[in-house]
């Protein structure tokens, strides 16, 4: 009974860091599309409930699709953090045209 109740104070604490930290990174990155923001949430979101799972009596849990998962969605999160690093990038002006070579 102890065991679960700390699981789930654990499962808890980690899910409130989660979210603070995804809202703390969307506060940052204010001046992009709002939608990559929430995408990122979202996949902070998931990959919190995919640690919370739970597979008992299987090893490894999930047949091993749950940590794929996390690694998966944490390469999603690295990538939309750089679209949202490139959208705040103020855009390079155009290069002048070349001159034509002299005949």
């Amino acid at each position: 009974m102890q065991n679960t109740s700390m699981k789930r104070s654990a499962v808890f604490v980690a899910s409130a860091l989660g979210l603070a930290g995804a809202f703390f990174a969307g506060a940052a990155y204010a001046a992009a599309d709002p939608r990559l923001s929430e995408a990122n949430d979202s996949v902070t979101k998931a990959i919190t409930l995919l640690k919370a799972a739970e597979d008992p009596g299987r090893t490894p849990p999930f047949g091993g699709h749950r940590e794929k998962a996390v690694a998966l969605l944490n390469q999603a999160q690295a990538e939309i953090v750089k679209a949202i690093d490139f959208a705040n990038t103020p855009a390079k002006p155009p290069k002048p045209p070349a001159k034509p070579p002299k005949p």
